[in-house]
Formats: structure tokens, sequence, C-alpha cells
């Protein structure tokens, strides 16, 4: 008797069944993937028991004939190929042809469906895979599928199913996230006979983005080669431990990608600590040969063709208009128009300041030059042609934008002279992402001259409270300023861009400060003593666990040495495998925070106008380096009510 023997076709279905349907979701997202490439544009999904117990799709698809029904339960039987060039160049959601069939070996199916110039339908019935029964049915054109029993005839399976709670959740993201992949399908979801969730029909991405979230995002566009980027983030507040609440469709395909969730979590610099990511949804579109979705049963992940290459093009698109889309809580983002023109500053200079400030000066409002900074993109570009003679190689980002110079530190402006600087011309600033509100307007139906511009400056100073806070007045109620947070804010954007322009400079310490370190944390020093020299750090190594420091950066020279090498050694090692660059921001974050105006700290007028207008010129200006927000809002309407008067 040979020991090789050909499984049954029962038993190996049902073996294979295993790796397309895990759990109630994974069989639902395939059967609402048919009924989208089957052109529908209303699905309703009913579920019981978290879908175990029962889970059905109805939908107002092409619908199917008796012939095509009964070959549907076929396995490797799909309308989706035809030859092997057709899986270079995917469209549709669906193209193994082994969804129905897997369903149909671990449950009770029906199927009930009929073409739109047919004058009946037809209904098929399987229990475990057998011989399915055939009749003719009465019903609208499309299809429903209605899966009972999942795992009925497989225990060994279904034990490991969890709570009909906890599956109903799994059921709730699956409808969720092909929502988010076809804006104009309308979808309704049921549970146990109760309306849990509706996705009306919509025109835009960004619109779904806002019925999904239901909450303040921004909105950033960008073209990098054939990459396409559209993504709808949260405020940095907002993050969350774990990339759960990320989203992310590639040629509208929901997809897991750890690697894409870190490019998103990186892109906001510092002030997203090292494991936590927004939430939202990003958008990439790519010509269909660059990507390959054959990779797993579920088509859950993917295999891009330069996958380093789409993560940095992201980055580069997000890192570029992110920090100006959450410069100011959207409370503060005012229209401008022709007859509104934004309010000037005052007209008489600012008096000298009340005490000698310790910290750096603040940087003048105009810059020395924008050329070198990108301005956001905010037009839909179509995609750009590409075959596969035009893969980019290993020395070539074809991904990447042309390189672009450094930009130039800021200068040292003198406190009373901030006030009389002129402001940048018009134009010369990146506009600023807008911020995408479930009951905002959408865009194109604002007049010309109707979008939004940031103004920190706009703000009347009122006085400092506990030596801590700036109360201002604006147009729309009581602003509530950290001092110190904004103030490192600034200074964190100064030393950024010293630091690209390899300009920070080292201030020599009369007598070296001799530290002593871990084996571990000297080893790490030694092999990054180029980095923390460009940080303006003179470290030098003495023995196996004892440094000297010989010089400090020039805006922390009032610092104690020790207490800035630790906590920069701090900073960039926890950073692990991410290597030194990774930990850059964060390392300068570290810089600002020694070098910034404390809590405590008497402000006067002067200062407190100046770091308003300083505000107006850095990215993510609503929060300090550490992501922690530097403002609270109280819209008059409150105070009025608070006091009885509303």
């Amino acid at each position: 008797m040979p020991t090789i023997a050909i499984l049954s076709d029962e038993l190996a279905s049902q073996i294979a069944a295993g790796e397309v349907v895990e759990r109630p979701a994974s069989a639902l997202k395939e059967l609402l993937e048919n009924a989208m490439d089957a052109g529908a544009t209303r699905c309703t999904v009913s579920i019981e028991g978290g879908g175990i117990t029962r889970l059905s799709v109805l939908d107002d698809g092409s619908g199917m004939s008796e012939e095509d029904a009964l070959l549907c339960l076929q396995r490797h039987a799909t309308s989706k190929l035809r030859s092997f060039a057709d899986l270079e160049r995917l469209a549709s959601y669906g193209f193994r042809g082994e969804a129905l069939p897997s369903i149909a070996s671990v449950s009770r199916l029906l199927i009930r469906t009929r073409r739109a110039d047919a004058t009946s339908g037809v209904e098929l019935s399987v229990e475990g895979g057998l011989t399915p029964r055939v009749r003719p049915a009465g019903c609208a054109p499309g299809t429903l599928v209605e899966v009972r029993d999942l795992f009925f005839n497989v225990p060994a399976r279904r034990k490991f199913l969890r709570s009909s709670g906890t599956e109903a959740g799994h059921v709730t993201e699956i409808v969720e996230s092909l929502a988010l992949a076809n804006p104009r399908l309308a979808l309704t979801l049921e549970r146990d006979g109760r309306l849990v969730r509706q996705w009306l029909r919509v025109g835009e991405r960004r619109e779904r983005a806002a019925q999904a979230l239901d909450e303040e995002l921004a909105e950033c566009r960008g073209q990098r080669g054939p990459l396409g980027v559209e993504a709808f983030l949260t405020r940095p507040e907002r993050a969350r431990a774990g990339a759960g609440g990320l989203r992310f469709l590639v040629n509208g395909r929901p997809i897991r990608d750890r690697a894409l969730a870190v490019a998103v979590a990186q892109s906001y610099g510092s002030v997203l600590e090292r494991g936590r990511y927004p939430r939202g949804v990003v958008y990439l579109d790519l010509p269909p040969e660059l990507v390959d979705f054959n990779v797993h049963p579920q088509k859950l992940e993917l295999r891009f063709a330069d996958p380093r290459a789409v993560c940095d093009a992201l980055y580069q698109v997000l890192a570029s208009q992110l920090g100006r889309g959450f410069a100011l809580p959207s409370t503060l983002r005012r229209p401008t128009s022709a007859s509104a023109a934004p309010s000037a500053p005052p007209s008489e200079p600012p008096a000298p300041s009340q005490r000698e400030y310790s910290g750096p000066e603040l940087p003048a409002p105009a810059r020395e030059s924008n050329a070198a900074e990108p301005a956001p993109a905010r037009v839909e570009s179509p995609r750009t042609a590409w075959s596969r003679a035009q893969l980019p190689s290993a020395s070539t980002n074809a991904f990447s934008p042309a390189p672009e110079s450094s930009p130039a530190p800021l200068r040292d402006v003198e406190l009373q002279a901030a006030g009389a600087a002129s402001r940048a011309p018009a134009g010369s600033e990146p506009e600023p992402v807008a911020p995408l509100d479930a009951a905002a307007e959408r865009r194109d139906e604002r007049g010309p001259g109707s979008g939004e511009h940031v103004e920190w400056a706009a703000l009347d100073f009122v006085g400092q409270v506990q030596n801590t806070f700036l109360i201002c007045e604006g147009p729309t109620g009581l602003f509530i300023i950290d001092q110190h947070a904004a103030a490192e804010r600034v200074t964190f954007d100064r030393i950024r861009r010293e630091y690209q322009a390899r300009s920070v400079t080292s201030q020599v310490l009369l007598f070296p400060v001799e530290v002593q370190l871990g084996a571990e944390e000297a080893e790490f020093l030694e092999a990054h003593a180029t980095e923390f020299g460009e940080l303006g750090m003179d470290v030098r190594l003495r023995s196996a666990q004892w440094v000297s420091v010989h010089g400090v950066p020039r805006l922390l020279e009032r610092s104690s040495p020790e207490r800035l090498l630790r906590e920069l050694l701090a900073e960039t090692m926890r950073q692990g495998g991410r290597g030194f660059s990774g930990a850059v921001d964060l390392a300068l974050a570290t810089l600002a925070c020694h070098s910034s105006l404390r809590a405590g700290d008497v402000v006067a007028p002067a200062e407190a106008r100046a770091l308003l207008r300083a505000l107006d010129g850095v990215d993510f200006a609503g929060h300090c380096p550490h992501g922690r927000p530097i403002v609270s809002f109280t819209p008059w309407s409150e105070l009025l009510r608070k006091v009885g008067r509303r």
C-alpha cells in the first residue's frame, strides 16, 4: 500500500477553506468584494449571533444566470481572469475563485440571484460543500448570499471563534473598510434585526473619511512618481498606542502593512512618541504592475515592486503638509477674502523687554528663503504612465522628487526688532492643509479667495497668569497658551533648520565636564560621535565608561552639560532599530526644551507678541515638539453661558 494518498474533494475543500475563511468577518469580506465587482451600488449586510449563526449580503449588482451560479461554486472558477497577463493588471477585488466554494464547504449556504434581463431568478442551496439543490425563484435583480451555521461541520475551527460581540466588532470593521474603499457604494449593516451603521453614497473619498471617523482631519494630497497619495489623518493628540485606527487602501483595496504605518507615524516628526499612531485613512494609487496582491489568501497583504521607495514617497508627501495642517486649532482658522483682509500687526513698535531674555532670540516672522520649501500639493494629479521598463532600480528612487537644497537657518533677530519685521509676502508661505470636518462645506463649493489662513499674530495679548500661561483674545473666544510649550516649538523649529543646514554652533566649555556612562551608552556614543557633533555636542571618550564634554550647543550654554548628554542619550537610544537618524527630532526636542522659556518666567508684553508672531512661521505650531497641545480655547458663547448671559 502506498503511504501517500490523494485527499478527498470534501477534505481538501475544508482545508482550503481554512486559508480563506478564518471567521465571519473574512467570509463577509469575500462576499462584499464579489458584490462590488458585480457593479453593486447598494448593499445590505445582516448578521445574527456575530455572523456565526447567520450572515447575509444583499446587493443590486449584475446578478448571475443559472449556469454561472452553478459554476461559481466550483473551485478556481472566476469571471475576473482569463490569462496569466491579467494577473499583472488586476483591477478587480476578487480573482482567486476560491471564496464561495470555501464558504460553502464549511456552512449552510444559500444563493438567490437574478440578472436584470431575466424574467425570473434562481436559488441554490448547499450544505457542507455537497451537491447544490437548484430551483427557480422570484427576486429582484441582484444577488442575495446567506451563510448559516458557519463551521457547523468543522468543530475544531468553530471552538476558536470568539464571543458574538467580538465577532460582530470584526464584521463592523470589515464593512467600514470596504465602505472607505468605494465611496459610491451605499452600505447598511444590521445586527440581530437592528440597524447598526449606515454609510450613504458620497462622491469623494474625503466625504467617506469624514463619515467613518467623524472628527477633524487633515487632508494631504501629493504625487511622487507613479505613486498618488490621498490621506486624511487626525491631530497628534488624538494618536493612540498601536496602528489599529489607521487604514490603508492600495488601489482601493484594504490592506495591512506595518512599514506604511511606521512611515505615517514618522511623518509627524517628534510630536508622536514611538509606538503611537494617528487615526485616519491613507489611499495609495499605483499602476497595477507595480503591486502584487497575489500574496495572501485573504488578500490582506501585498508586495510592492519597490517597498522602500513607496514608504519614502509616502513620508515625503505627508511630512511636507501635516505641519501646516495642524498649525492651529480649527477654531482659529478664519476665512479670508478680498473683503476681509487679515488683521495687521500693531503699528506702534513693541515696548522694550522688562527683563533680560535668557533663552535664544525668537526668530523673525519673515524667513530667509522659501525657495527650498515645497508648497503642499493640493491638486489631484493623474497617474503617471509607468511600465516594467521603468521600475525603480537600487540606485534611483523613481518615487522621489528632484533633490532640494537644505533650508537656510533663520536669522537671529533682536526681540525689539521682531515687532517691526515685515511679514513674508503673500504666497511665499506654503498654503496650510485644510482641516476636514464632517460638517464643513466642500472646498469646491466655496468662492474664490475664501481659503483658510492661519494667524497667531492676529490674537490680542491680554496678560500672563501664574507666570505660566499667556491669555489672548481672539475673534471667536479666549485662548490660553502654555508659554513654555509655545517657546519650545519655536526654538525646536529654529534648531532643526540649523541642523539641516549643519550650522549648529558649539560653545567651548572653560573646563570640560567628565561624565560616567554605562558600557552600552559609551558604545553608542562612540559609534555616533559624528552625529552628536552635528548637534553641537563635543564629547570625547576617555575610557570604557568615562567621557568628557568639551562643548555644548551655543543655545544651551547655560544648561548642565551632564544632564544634557544623559537626556540626549536616553532619547536617541530608545529608538531601537530605527538608528540615530530616526531619533534626530527627539534629540532636537530635548535641546529645545533646555533652551526655551520656562514656566515661572515673567514674560513682558513685547515678548508675548513676538512669540505669537514667531508661531506663524513654524510647523505644528499648535503642539510642542513632544506632541502636547500648547493652547486651550474657550468660545465666547460658553463664557456667556457660564455667567448666565445666554
